[in-house]
C-alpha cells in the first residue's frame, strides 16, 4: 500500500514538474492588457481637424503620442511566467556575432529603421550564455521566465554618433534560442 502511494506521488509530481517545464507560447498581442487603445488619443479629431492642425499643435501631439507609447501599460498577469514568443532580436551587448544582451520586437526593422513599438511590445532580453546570431533580418522563438517592469536601454549602431532610448516593458532572463518555425 505504501509503495503504490509512493509511487502514484512521484508521478503526479514528475507530470507537473514536466507542465511546469514547458514554457507557454505567447503571441505579441497578449502582452497588451485588455482595453489599452493606443489610438485613443486621435480619436478626438476628425481628419479635417487633424489636417488643420499647426506645426506646434501637431508637435505637440506627436510628443503626447511618443509618451503614450513610452509608457504603455504591461499584462501584469504575464510577470514571472515562463512563456515562448516569436520576434527579431535586436543586439545590444555582443562579440561579433555572439549576443548575450538583446531587445526582442515583434517585426524587423524595429527600433533601427522606424520608431520603436510601444513599450509593452519590446522584451530586454538576457542570456547566461552568448548566443549565435547568424542573421538579424530571421525570426526566433525566445523562451524563459518573463517580468515585467521598466528598461530603458541605449541603443546605437556602428558608424553612427547618435544613440537612441528604447523602453521595454519586460524584461527576460532567457532560457532557450531557436529558429522560428510555425508550431501547431
Amino acid at each position: 500500500m505504501f509503495l503504490r502511494r509512493f509511487l502514484l506521488v512521484l508521478l503526479i509530481s514528475a507530470c507537473s514538474a514536466a507542465a511546469q517545464a514547458e514554457p507557454r507560447e505567447i503571441l505579441w498581442d497578449q502582452l497588451i492588457p485588455e482595453g489599452w487603445d493606443p489610438w485613443a488619443l486621435f480619436d478626438d479629431y476628425s481628419d479635417e481637424e487633424y489636417a488643420a492642425l499647426s506645426d506646434e499643435e501637431y508637435l505637440a501631439l506627436q510628443d503626447k503620442a511618443q509618451e503614450m507609447l513610452t509608457r504603455a501599460p504591461v499584462n501584469e498577469a504575464l510577470d514571472d511566467e515562463a512563456v515562448k514568443i516569436p520576434g527579431f532580436m535586436l543586439p545590444l551587448e555582443f562579440d561579433g556575432m555572439m549576443v548575450s544582451e538583446f531587445l526582442l520586437v515583434p517585426y524587423f526593422g524595429a527600433c533601427i529603421h522606424t520608431p520603436p513599438p510601444p513599450a509593452n511590445q519590446i522584451i530586454r532580453g538576457s542570456l547566461a550564455e552568448s548566443y549565435e546570431l547568424e542573421d538579424m533580418t530571421r525570426p526566433v522563438w525566445v523562451s524563459g521566465k518573463l517580468k515585467t517592469g521598466r528598461v530603458t536601454s541605449k541603443l546605437g549602431e556602428a558608424g553612427y554618433v547618435m544613440t537612441l532610448d528604447v523602453h521595454s516593458g519586460y524584461s527576460m532572463k532567457v532560457e532557450s534560442i531557436e529558429p522560428y518555425a510555425v508550431t501547431q
